[in-house]
C-alpha cells in the first residue's frame, strides 16, 4: 500500500495553487495534481472547508529536498510566511513555512551537517 495523493481543501484554491507553484517551482500534471515525487498533491474545493486552516499542525506537508538553503533563498523573496526559519537540526537541516490558507509545509534536508552549508 502506497499513498498516492493528498488534497487539501480550500475555498481558495487559485491563490494556493499559485503559490505552490511559486513556491516550489511545480506545475499540474493532466490530472489537476502537482506530482512531488511519487505522491500527487491536489488543491480543490471541499463543501466543508472555508477560510483558513484553524488547526495548522495537524498535518504537516514534508518536503525532502536537496538543498534546504537554495529553497530557502528562493523563498525569501516571496514573501512566504515563515512559522520556523531553516535551522540545523541533529538529523539535517529544516523550516517550515505556511501557505495562503495556513497549511504547514516543512522543507527537510535530511543528513545535512553544519560543514555544508553556512548558517
Amino acid at each position: 500500500m502506497n499513498i498516492g495523493s493528498l488534497l487539501i481543501g480550500s475555498d481558495n484554491v487559485e491563490t494556493m495553487k499559485s503559490w505552490y507553484r511559486s513556491a516550489f517551482s511545480v506545475t499540474e500534471n493532466d490530472g489537476g495534481a502537482f506530482p512531488f515525487g511519487a505522491v500527487q498533491l491536489f488543491i480543490e474545493e471541499h463543501s466543508e472547508v472555508a477560510g483558513p486552516n484553524k488547526d495548522a499542525a495537524r498535518i504537516i506537508i514534508n518536503l525532502d529536498v536537496e538543498d534546504c538553503r537554495v529553497l530557502e533563498a528562493h523563498l525569501l523573496p516571496l514573501d512566504v510566511t515563515w512559522v520556523r526559519k531553516v535551522e540545523q537540526m541533529p538529523f539535517g537541516l529544516i523550516g517550515t513555512l505556511a501557505d495562503p490558507d495556513g497549511n504547514y509545509v516543512q522543507i527537510i534536508q535530511w543528513g545535512a551537517n553544519p560543514e555544508s552549508h553556512k548558517d
